[in-house]
């Protein structure tokens, strides 16, 4: 984990962005969260422009063996804050839920902390930090005011058509019910894209 963080900083480093502005992430994130109706090879490149605009390096590095960590947000200094994503599980309900949940971890949390996120500890909670991101970016990719309608999708095309109202790639909505237990993990697995850049 420690050499997958270095090699996060190394790339980050390479990266010239202006001073943090949280004003302009907050738009950024709006606008990133359209991208995930977009594949990687149209969304990749517009997302790191968004996030670095704002001040926020976007750094994708691949997943080391037995290193299970699927994202890291932290500040290189008061100035200069990174998202660092690994793909490690590749389906991209996981790959968007990650990435507005270190988001949250720039907004909310302190600087001086290094938020590491492994697949096995990422539904834990166990820290009202990580509590905190994971609502967030729940809400964030479906708001409150759509809960109460997930019992009711039992279909694809309840999820194809429930996807299309909220704004979001169906494979998220997938995750979510998944998630929630509303669904079984191997249900609507036919709706999620699996996602590889490198």
């Amino acid at each position: 984990v420690s050499t997958w963080l270095r090699l996060g900083e190394i790339k980050a480093e390479k990266v010239s962005v202006p001073k943090y502005d949280e004003s302009k992430f907050k738009k950024a994130l709006y606008q990133i969260r359209k991208l995930t109706l977009k594949n990687p090879q149209e969304f990749v490149r517009e997302m790191s422009e968004l996030c670095n605009t704002a001040g926020v390096s976007l750094i994708l590095v691949p997943a080391i063996p037995r290193a299970h960590v699927i994202g890291a947000a932290r500040w290189l200094n008061p100035h200069k804050p990174i998202i660092q994503m690994s793909l490690y599980g590749k389906t991209n309900d996981r790959f968007w839920f990650t990435f507005f949940h270190e988001s949250a971890h720039i907004l909310k949390h302190d600087k001086k902390d290094v938020f590491l996120d492994e697949i096995l500890n990422l539904d834990l909670g166990y820290s009202s930090e990580e509590i905190e991101a994971n609502e967030w970016a729940s809400k964030f990719l479906i708001p409150s005011k759509f809960v109460d309608e997930l019992p009711e999708l039992k279909s694809k095309k309840d999820v194809t058509e429930f996807a299309s109202k909220v704004g979001i790639h169906p494979g998220i909505v997938v995750g979510r019910l998944q998630h929630d237990g509303l669904i079984e993990q191997s249900w609507m697995n036919g709706l999620k894209e699996y996602f590889k850049f490198v």
